[in-house]
Formats: C-alpha cells, sequence, structure tokens
C-alpha cells in the first residue's frame, strides 16, 4: 500500500511538472520566436531549403548575400521545418510531436507494470532537464531521437524487425548524424544473433539514406562542407567532464535502476551503449545538454524495462521525485524562473525579438542570428559561433575574412551581442567561443556601445541573458 501512494505522488508530481514545461513549449509555439541558441541558424536554412538552397554559397531571400550560412546538418529536417508559413511554428510542432512520442514509448514499454507506473515514468522523462530544454527544439534532435527510440522498439519486440529499425536508423542519421553511434550499437547487438537480420538492417539503413538525400538534397561538395568540415570541431576533455557531471545529477536514479537492477542487456542496453558514445561526444566544442537526451531517453526505457520490479518498492519513486526536485532548481530553462546554475540552459527571452525588429534597423550582425530571421529579416551572418570555430582554426574558408572585411568597412549598421564586448574575456566561455578574438577588435575599431542595455522580462537576476548594441562611430 505505502509503495502505490508513493506511485501515486510521484505520478502527480510528475504529471504537475510535465503541464508546466508542456505549456511553456505551447507558450514558445505561439510566440514564434528562438530559444535557444542556434535555432536562428536552423531556421534560415529551412526557409533556403524551400528552394534547395540552404548549402548553396550566398544564396538569399532577402535583399542582401549573405556572408555565412552554417546549415551544418543534414536536409531532413530543413526541409521538415521549411514546410508552412515559419519554421519556428512548424520545426517546434515537428519536435514537440517526436518528443511526446518518446514519452508515449516509455509509457508503452512499461504497460507490464499498470498504467500509473508507466505513466508516472513516462511523464517524469517529460519532465528531465534535458527534455525541458530540449523537447521543443527548433533542431533535428528530437526527430533524430524519436527515430532512434522507434528502432529500439522495433529490436525489443519478441520478434525483432531488423529490417525496420536499420530504415528509421537511416533516417535519423539524416536528421543528425550523431544518430549514428546508437545505430550502431543496435545492429552490432542484431548481428551477435542474427546476421542476416543485422544486414538487412544495414542494406534498409543504407537505402532510407538515400532516398532521404534524393528527395532533399544530393551530398555535394557544398554539402561536404558545411555537414562535415565545418562540424569537425576540437573534441576536449575538460569540455566532457562538466556534461558527464550534468548527466550524474539530473539522471542519477535511472543510472543507478541499471546497475543495480543489471537489466543493461538487450535492444534497450545496446542503446544505452550507444547513448554513452554520444555523450562522450559532447566533449565537442558547442555541445550542451542536448548531449545527454538519448541516455536520458535509453535510462528511462531500461526502467520501463524493470517497471514491474520497481513498482514493488519506495525507493524508485521518492528518490524521482528529489531529482525531478533537484534538476528544476538547478537548471531550469524558464527566463524569468531561478535557478542555481546558469546561464547555458536558460531559453532567450521573447521580448527581445520585438526589440531588434522596432528599435534596431537596417543591416544587422546578431549573435543570436534567431532575433532577425524571427522578425522577417535575413541573417548575414547566422551562427557566429561555428564562423569562430573555423576561423580559429585557421582554415582556408572565404566566409572567414569576408566578415572581418564587412565589419570593418561598417557594413552593418548595428551588431547585437549578448556580453559586453570590451570585457568579454570575463565572461562566460560560451561567449568567447562565440566571438573569436579578431572579430571583437573589428568591431571595436569601427562601432561604439550605445548607453542603454536591453534587459527583458527577466530583468532582475543576474544571469539573465542582455543584449547590447554597438553602432559605427
Amino acid at each position: 500500500m505505502r509503495a502505490r501512494v508513493a506511485w501515486w505522488i510521484y505520478a502527480v508530481a510528475a504529471a504537475a511538472l510535465a503541464v508546466i514545461v508542456v505549456g511553456s513549449w505551447v507558450s514558445v509555439l505561439t510566440a514564434r520566436t528562438p530559444i535557444l541558441y542556434g535555432e536562428g541558424a536552423v531556421a534560415h536554412a529551412a526557409i533556403l531549403a524551400r528552394d534547395g538552397l540552404e548549402y548553396t554559397t550566398g544564396a538569399r531571400y532577402g535583399d542582401a548575400s549573405p556572408i555565412f550560412t552554417a546549415a551544418n546538418y543534414p536536409p531532413l529536417y530543413f526541409h521538415l521545418a521549411g514546410i508552412g508559413d515559419d519554421p519556428f511554428v512548424t520545426g517546434r510542432v515537428l519536435s514537440i510531436a517526436a518528443t511526446l512520442f518518446i514519452a508515449c514509448a516509455i509509457a508503452y514499454r512499461a504497460r507490464a507494470a499498470g498504467s500509473l507506473v508507466g505513466g508516472a515514468i513516462a511523464l517524469a522523462w517529460l519532465g528531465s532537464i534535458p527534455v525541458m530544454q530540449w523537447g521543443l527544439a527548433l533542431k533535428p534532435d528530437p526527430i533524430a531521437l524519436a527515430l532512434t527510440v522507434g528502432a529500439t522498439l522495433a529490436l525489443a519486440r519478441p520478434r525483432a524487425l531488423p529490417l525496420v529499425a536499420g530504415v528509421l536508423i537511416g533516417i535519423a542519421a539524416m536528421a543528425k548524424p550523431t544518430a549514428l553511434l546508437p545505430g550502431i550499437a543496435l545492429l552490432a547487438y542484431v548481428a551477435r544473433r542474427d546476421p542476416v537480420g543485422a544486414t538487412r538492417g544495414l542494406v534498409g539503413s543504407v537505402i532510407a539514406a538515400v532516398v532521404v538525400l534524393f528527395f532533399t538534397h544530393a551530398p555535394d561538395d557544398l554539402f561536404l562542407v558545411h555537414v562535415i568540415d565545418w562540424n569537425a570541431l576540437p573534441w576536449r576533455l575538460e569540455l566532457v567532464v562538466p556534461l558527464v557531471f550534468i548527466a550524474v545529477l539530473v539522471l542519477a536514479v535511472p543510472i543507478a535502476t541499471v546497475v543495480m537492477t543489471r537489466r543493461g542487456g538487450g535492444a534497450v542496453g545496446a542503446y544505452l551503449v550507444g547513448a554513452i558514445g554520444v555523450l562522450l561526444l559532447g566533449g565537442r566544442e558547442g555541445a550542451t545538454v542536448n548531449y545527454l537526451l538519448d541516455l536520458s531517453a535509453a535510462l528511462s526505457l531500461a526502467a520501463a524495462t524493470v517497471a514491474p520490479r520497481l513498482s514493488l518498492g519506495l525507493a524508485y519513486p521518492v528518490a524521482s521525485i528529489a531529482q525531478l526536485a533537484l534538476g528544476v532548481v538547478l537548471l531550469n530553462p524558464f527566463p524569468t524562473t531561478p535557478s542555481l546554475l546558469a546561464p547555458t540552459g536558460k531559453w532567450a527571452d521573447p521580448f527581445y525579438v520585438g526589440y531588434v525588429r522596432d528599435y534596431v534597423p537596417g543591416t544587422v550582425l546578431a549573435e543570436d542570428s534567431g532575433l532577425l530571421v524571427a522578425g522577417g529579416r535575413e541573417p548575414l551572418v547566422d551562427d557566429l559561433f561555428l564562423w569562430s570555430r573555423n576561423y580559429a582554426t585557421g582554415k582556408s574558408f572565404l566566409e572567414g575574412p569576408g566578415l572581418l572585411a564587412a565589419v570593418r568597412a561598417g557594413q552593418f549598421d548595428a551588431i547585437i551581442s549578448e556580453v559586453d564586448l570590451e570585457r568579454i574575456d570575463a565572461g562566460p566561455g560560451y561567449e568567447r567561443q562565440r566571438w573569436h578574438p579578431d572579430l571583437v577588435a573589428a568591431v571595436l575599431e569601427r562601432y561604439q556601445r550605445t548607453p542603454q542595455r536591453v534587459e527583458g522580462l527577466c530583468r532582475a537576476f543576474v544571469w539573465c541573458r542582455q543584449l547590447y548594441v554597438y553602432v559605427r562611430r
């Protein structure tokens, strides 16, 4: 009886948090604004993809020809998000639908323990920090995650479906290449038991990827530059360590469950191995908690697998309630709500789109290009982080000196930063990654900061994102 009461309390707490999370997603969806860094680049590429121009140098839909268009993902999500009038709507609807599918898949996996237990585990996954922050992202991560979870379930059946799993893996890789790691782990699991089935799965994966490319964008030279060359950023151990630390903080209960129950085998176990590989890729510059999404899904599926056993005790629901609360206190993404660990997980304030649209006219270089795309303007540079990191490697690419020359010539009417460029050395590390020192020097030489500092709805919190506007001297 006590266990059932604990599970009811856990389910109610998880449901309440899930309602808050989904409600915030709907609010962001209706606001049609960027909330995560990099969404502007995806929206820009999605608009270009309507004409098959996402990887074309200098392609534009506005008056000026862009200097640097990132388009650093395979074409599938660009073409899906480009359907309809606004990528900030279509892309988010797709991501939210994919995330809700995964929650349903987790509940289905735990069905043997009853609807109370299965629903609690699924709702708690929706309220976990990686999902809370990225479940609605205008990024390919939720789509790739849903396809990978679907592949895992296709292999976790009493009668496995390796061909179906292979097709889903191939499509997932065309959304985000990191899906290849769980895909390889899953096919290796099949190969140990059914080499013929694994071969069918591999062939299905290749065919699915080719079909996606045929209907979206063939892998020509520019495709390879954007998706492979510009994505080949350095991996450093000091970057993956804090990500592992966050994983332990927000996923400790399902991790402990897998260890203690020793139920890390089967297709779900293979997915877990691949998810750990994705986590380790988080040492790449620019990685954030989205590299925990696969791990969170795999661990929840593992917990769902042993749900009948977990339902008999108090430990899992009690510990999980504490972990949900810890995650919200430490890392919640909502811009108007305080959290102890900040600021990279905080969503951008929707106030800023209207401010830039109404009060910063002309040609603008914005650290977050989503402020321009959401306001109906085409960005000349849609991903300053990727430009800066590639420029820092010494790669020879025209877009590198091209941006510096444009800044020095005063081509931009205004430059918008989320950090005071005169004091960037004291700013957070992610800001220094976005603003290469040569670019900062060029801006400060030709531009000066306006007196006002733009603060949004979350102005009460010291870690809130702010805007600094620079105009020509």
